[in-house]
């Protein structure tokens, strides 16, 4: 990289180098529509009519308030208004004990999985099968939807007796990455994690020369974080720096994809750039001197990790945890889900279920709020493209007994004990209150350990919490 002005991309795929140059439904409703008659009646004698005596117009307007306060068939307003609220009310406790019904049928159900007792289990899903649809109007019918269809996985492979991770085929990233486009556009999480995060790296990177980002799983958001880091870091006083970019995933494509992304308007800011695409995970890292890039000296890192259930995006935890000490950061932005234990992905099966249950149902609750229309198309690829499938994965496949690892009970607590410290939130809990505003229903606390927390309605959510590295000076060797 010895001319600054030519930015280039190198991509490694294991074997090989690429280099480029940056330079270069059937559920719709009907609506009635009402008919309204206006029609004159014209008068049928040929001379004008006298004025009526005064009696004559008091009767009149008495007929005409008679008539006002009575309805059709001589019922009176007031009483079509209470038969009205009683049909609502009554509406309105069916739907109530409908849900109910569905929530105590998905315990029970959770309940008989959890102790071996499938053919409770299945009774139980047959009859949820029927009640829960996920394209109902109500955000809980439709969670339900969800649920029935993990705890169905869950219970075929238990009869079966085989359960493998959900596989991640070039075409489920395509899927995968249009979902959460979607889930960034409607809800402001991820957009507030990624302000948070990038706010962050641009405090590390401050008069830094020589930056480098490591996104240890850029494939959900591709290139979305960064290409709203670049133009801040353009803006920089005294010039942009030469900035490198490397990203782990398993898509090679999506690797690709978001690499021309970032090249494309690199050339555009006139930022020296450079992209490294590892198709890998960075728990598959076994060597991290071939895989990654040799450290330039005085190079700032950063080290950015979005961690969620649509897939095992990491591989083994302990390997994760090795390559990022390696990696010596000068900060880690970590952005997790508020789940329990290992991110709700560990423990027993039933602990994972009421976590689930009840991190889920918070975020259909922003997405019905955020999105109210009953056939709203950019929330349903959400609720199935991201939501249902974490749900999948988190009851139908997490778990050490059935995914055969056993995961960290707790990154933050992990990262204390391997040498990194929380860092300053810096105000961040501010900058966010702006992008979740609090009278639309959405949390912001900052606990002034380094975490930032995004909720809903007082439920925590998602944690974006900020590290640094206070490692010994040989732990890259």
């Amino acid at each position: 990289m010895q001319d600054s002005s030519l930015g280039l991309m190198q991509f490694h795929d294991h074997h090989q180098q690429y280099l480029y140059g940056s330079s270069a439904s059937p559920y719709l409703p009907h609506h009635h529509g009402f008919i309204h008659t206006n029609e004159d009646h014209p008068c049928t004698g040929k001379d004008v009519p006298e004025l009526p005596e005064p009696a004559t117009v008091g009767i009149v307007g008495q007929m005409e308030e008679a008539s006002g306060a009575r309805g059709d068939g001589g019922v009176p307003v007031e009483e079509r208004k209470d038969a009205r609220m009683r049909v609502e009310e009554e509406e309105a406790e069916e739907e109530d004990a409908h849900g109910m019904r569905m929530i105590a049928l998905l315990m029970e159900c959770a309940v008989a999985m959890s102790v071996g007792n499938l053919a409770d289990a299945n009774g139980a899903l047959l009859e949820l099968s029927q009640m829960a649809s996920p394209y109902a109007p109500s955000c809980g019918e439709r969670l339900v939807a969800y649920f029935t269809r993990a705890m169905a996985a869950r219970l075929m492979s238990s009869w079966v007796g085989v359960c493998a991770p959900l596989q991640l085929a070039p075409p489920a990233c395509a899927a995968i990455h249009a979902a959460f486009r979607a889930f960034y556009n409607v809800a402001p999480f991820a957009r507030s994690a990624y302000l948070a995060c990038n706010q962050a790296i641009l405090e590390a990177f401050r008069g830094k020369r020589l930056v480098h980002v490591v996104d240890l799983d850029i494939v959900p958001g591709g290139a979305l974080q960064w290409l709203s880091l670049l133009p801040a870091l353009a803006a920089r006083p005294g010039g942009p720096p030469v900035l490198r970019v490397t990203g782990f995933g398993v898509s090679a494509s999506a690797l690709h994809d978001a690499g021309n992304q970032l090249a494309g308007l690199a050339s555009k800011l006139g930022i020296p750039f450079e992209f490294y695409a590892v198709a890998k995970r960075p728990g598959d890292v076994v060597d991290a001197v071939t895989d990654l890039p040799s450290r330039r000296p005085g190079e700032a890192v950063a080290v950015h990790w979005l961690r969620h259930a649509l897939y095992d995006a990491a591989g083994d935890d302990d390997v994760t945890m090795r390559l990022i000490r390696w990696l010596d950061p000068k900060v880690l932005t970590l952005v997790e889900q508020e789940r329990g234990p290992a991110g709700g992905d560990g423990g027993q099966f039933l602990d994972r279920f009421v976590s689930a249950l009840h991190h889920y149902s918070a975020v259909f609750d922003v997405l019905g709020a955020a999105r109210p229309a009953d056939e709203d198309a950019s929330r349903h690829l959400v609720e199935n493209g991201v939501l249902g499938r974490e749900i999948g994965n988190v009851l139908a496949v997490a778990g050490p007994a059935r995914s055969g690892r056993e995961r960290f009970g707790s990154w933050q607590e992990e990262l204390a004990r391997n040498g990194f410290l929380r860092a300053s939130g810096g105000g961040r809990a501010q900058l966010l209150a702006g992008a979740c505003p609090a009278a639309l229903g959405y949390t912001v606390a900052d606990d002034h350990g380094g975490t930032v927390r995004l909720g809903w309605k007082g439920t925590p959510l998602y944690a974006v919490s900020t590290w640094t590295w206070c490692g010994p000076p040989h732990a890259r060797a």
